[in-house]
């Protein structure tokens, strides 16, 4: 089983040893051949202490303890490129959509969007040594600022009227995200490209699902998202490729209701916290 915890859990599994060891967590993945799955998303926000100066979190020796255990790394900034050039071919050629896999071996190939990373012909470059280096050269801290833009653009969304239906704004998204993600050969028209990707949610899973979890939060008027929401939010484009993943109860509730208009099974993949994912494992 691949795993994909937040920072809130990786914190208290490997500092706080809540609601186990790492030792004794370690013998569960062992035993049962699974891993941890570590994002940019996720190893940038338990290194963020770097960027305080009075934090006391020894960030070097988390990640020294988080790198031992059994782990591997998605690219998940890659993800949009990686499934809808899928889908440009796969549509061009009359197939059905094939599947894509965005693991990496090592973090600093988390990084790059659409090139390979200098340090690419390193033999061992281990994950302290990577984040120190992001962190010297003023290349690790951000996220709160792009957490706020996200925000700013949700509210933007939310203000729109009158909005359109989810369908009809999806050949919008998908043009916008093959330039964005400089994704060519898409010789089709794009409505008709858009709304096949539409018509089946395997198709692009992971801009579906945060298409869907999106527009979900911006209908419910009541709820006023935070900026560690908009981080939540974030994590979700690795969700179809992980088998669980913790995540606090707001965004699980936007994801089960995205899930039943779609009729896919991610939601089943959530965890409020590790030890829900202990119970399931030991089963």
């Amino acid at each position: 089983m691949l795993i994909y915890l937040d920072s809130r859990d990786l914190i208290n599994l490997f500092e706080k040893s809540n609601p186990c060891s790492p030792n004794d967590f370690d013998k569960i993945l062992i035993g049962g051949g699974h891993k941890l799955v570590y994002s940019w998303l996720n190893i940038a926000e338990i290194s963020e202490p770097l960027l305080h100066a009075k934090a006391k979190t020894n960030v070097m020796a988390l990640l020294n303890r988080v790198e031992e255990s059994p782990h591997t790394y998605i690219h998940s900034s890659r993800i949009p490129h990686l499934e809808l050039t899928s889908a440009v071919k796969t549509y061009a050629k009359g197939e059905e959509y094939e599947k894509v896999d965005p693991y990496v071996h090592r973090f600093d190939y988390t990084v790059e969007l659409n090139a390979r990373p200098s340090t690419r012909d390193y033999l061992n470059y281990p994950l302290a040594e990577i984040v120190w280096d992001l962190h010297t050269f003023g290349a690790l801290g951000g996220l709160d600022r792009f957490a706020e833009k996200l925000k700013q653009t949700f509210a933007a969304d939310r203000a729109l009227q009158p909005k359109p239906s989810l369908k009809k704004h999806f050949p919008v998204l998908v043009k916008k995200n093959l330039k964005l993600h400089n994704v060519t050969g898409a010789n089709a028209e794009i409505k008709t490209f858009a709304n096949w990707i539409y018509s089946n949610a395997a198709r692009c899973p992971s801009q579906r699902l945060g298409y869907e979890v999106w527009h979900k939060m911006i209908k419910n008027v009541q709820d006023e998202p935070t900026p560690s929401d908009m981080e939540d939010f974030c994590h979700l484009e690795c969700l179809p490729y992980v088998d669980f993943m913790t995540l606090d109860n707001r965004m699980r509730g936007y994801v089960s209701q995205a899930c039943k208009a779609t009729q896919t099974n991610h939601f089943e993949k959530l965890n409020k916290d590790t030890a829900e994912i202990i119970g399931k494992l030991q089963k």
